[in-house]
């Protein structure tokens, strides 16, 4: 996204000379590769994948892996679980925490939503390295009432637990978040916003089809030594 030029082989000197970054074209490729990979991830972690993590794991930690799949949950259960990680940039390189996790968790849930959203409080210290610059925050947050809105429409079926928010309330969440994004632009790299931890995964998933490189985090994905700025607040209210 950085704006650039093409120049011969000759010119690199000069512009070097004039303070200008030259970067190879075999270079930029690769990243622009490497950064497809990152954000397509979650479908690109299959089966066979999956079942190459566990191998993995099993060198340094067998019986945790021997408790985890399949007697605590199931192959399909966890690749999903991979996904959804991966789905919002959530880094999977720590395994043995999120075995951990899946373990603990499923003594009082098999929803594999709630299991994720354990898994990312557990990874709290990554999920903190990686969006927080310089020990700050900046994100914007969401108004009670609107909390109170979202959890009130949950609806719980065999498939799992679904958002049914009304046309209206679904414009007004968009067309507010619309607003607050030229501030994003001033102060952050990555559009974040701030929820309680019941309400994040719902409203991930609102927002993701309108705004698919939104960050959306709980207080509980968050450590407790960062500063944290709010830019504004969205709610429903006229």
């Amino acid at each position: 996204g950085i704006p650039s030029k093409w120049i011969t082989n000759e010119n690199k000197e000069i512009a070097e000379i004039y303070g200008y970054t030259v970067i190879d074209p075999l270079s930029v490729m690769m990243t622009h590769i490497s950064e497809v990979i990152k954000k397509h991830s979650s479908e690109l972690i299959n089966r066979s994948e999956v079942m190459n993590l566990i191998e993995n794991l099993k060198k340094t930690t067998a019986e945790l892996v021997d408790e985890t799949v399949p007697n605590t949950i199931s192959f399909s259960a966890l690749q999903k679980i991979l996904s959804n990680l991966l789905k919002e940039g959530v880094p999977i390189k720590d395994l043995q925490t999120i075995f951990e996790t899946i373990i603990e968790s499923s003594t009082a849930t098999r929803d594999v939503d709630l299991i994720t959203e354990n898994i990312r409080t557990a990874l709290k210290r990554t999920i903190t390295r990686k969006f927080c610059i310089g020990g700050q925050l900046k994100v914007v947050t969401l108004d009670t009432e609107l909390e109170k809105l979202i959890v009130s429409n949950l609806n719980r079926t065999e498939q799992g637990v679904f958002l049914a928010l009304n046309p209206d309330a679904m414009h007004k969440i968009v067309t507010k978040i619309g607003e607050y994004m030229p501030k994003f632009k001033d102060v952050s790299k990555t559009p974040i916003i701030l929820t309680s931890p019941m309400v994040r995964v719902y409203f991930y998933r609102l927002i993701e089809q309108f705004y698919p490189n939104i960050t959306v985090l709980s207080f509980n994905e968050i450590d407790n030594n960062i500063q944290i700025q709010a830019l504004g607040n969205i709610t429903v209210n006229s």
